[in-house]
């Protein structure tokens, strides 16, 4: 069942697998298509799900950084929701309330970024220090594990 993953486990799984934490490479070996448009100033990413192909769209105007994480997030969600479609990944109303494939995309996202570091920078850095350093907004401390 699509809901039973454990994204911490999936995205090591993957990073093994393929030998890398990119998450440019990793949508490459999967076979997933990666696009580019302008999805406005809440929407960073979207991921569709169609015969079997997944298309993930990056938003344009985001920066380099935010697309990367926007794009592992997307691939947790092909490998953990596996056949549905996630309609957007976007900036929160601020209420603190994430759903659960959210949580889960999120939690998969941050270990593929967190594999970019080494034992020593994770031990010597606050999670604070690693979310900044990884150029994302604070709040995504939630996701460190």
């Amino acid at each position: 069942m699509a809901f039973e993953k454990n994204a911490i486990l999936e995205a090591h799984k993957l990073i093994k697998k393929y030998n890398t934490s990119d998450p440019y490479e990793l949508a490459k070996r999967c076979g997933f298509i990666v696009l580019y448009a302008d999805l406005g100033d809440v929407n960073y990413a979207q991921r569709d799900y169609y015969k079997r192909i997944n298309v993930i769209t990056l938003n344009s105007k985001s920066d380099e950084n935010l697309q990367r994480y926007s794009l592992a997030h997307e691939i947790g969600h092909a490998i953990l929701h596996h056949g549905f479609s996630t309609a957007f990944f976007r900036k929160s109303s601020g209420c603190g309330m994430v759903n659960w494939a959210e949580k889960d995309a999120n939690d998969f996202a941050m270990q593929i970024m967190l594999a970019n570091f080494s034992d020593d920078d994770v031990d010597s850095m606050t999670n604070y220090e690693l979310v900044e350093s990884m150029g994302l907004e604070e709040k995504m401390v939630d996701y460190i594990n």
